[in-house]
């Protein structure tokens, strides 16, 4: 059953192994070091234009502060914050681990049917709902 989200084989050459989960290493890792080493007063965040012209947060509002929050361990206020952004952070520390355990173990790992499912028109579906329920939830309890 494995074997339909994980295949594994052993390349040629690591730099094989290197070109294929690197750039994915360095994707998922640059927010987590970021995120651990720089305290959030010290970014160069542009204010939400659509927070200021119509009062309402956008969207995206709020990912980056629960993003920071569950970095420094403060769960319960990124969870009440954006609750997406906890997801995010998530899937942020496994796609890290994942290419990580990849290149040290000099093993390639494809995911196999898994990430497939990311291509499909339904998953792109349920993400946008995901966003726009939590969108919603920001609203409801007036975050800002």
């Amino acid at each position: 059953m494995m074997r339909l989200f994980i295949k594994t084989r052993r390349p040629d050459s690591f730099w094989d192994v290197l070109g294929f989960h690197l750039p994915f290493f360095l994707i998922s890792g640059l927010p987590l070091l970021f995120a651990h080493t720089i305290k959030l007063q010290h970014l160069p965040l542009v204010p939400c234009l659509f927070l200021k012209f119509s009062g309402f947060p956008c969207p995206f509002c709020g990912y980056t502060r629960s993003f920071w929050a569950m970095a420094s361990g403060d769960v319960m206020f990124a969870f009440k914050n954006c609750p997406l952004a906890c997801a995010l952070y998530i899937a942020c520390m496994l796609l890290f681990i994942w290419n990580a355990a990849a290149i040290l173990s000099g093993m390639r790992f494809s995911p196999g049917k898994l990430f497939r499912l990311l291509s499909e028109k339904p998953a792109w579906i349920f993400l946008v709902c995901l966003v726009l329920m939590n969108w919603g939830y920001r609203l409801m309890w007036g975050l800002k």
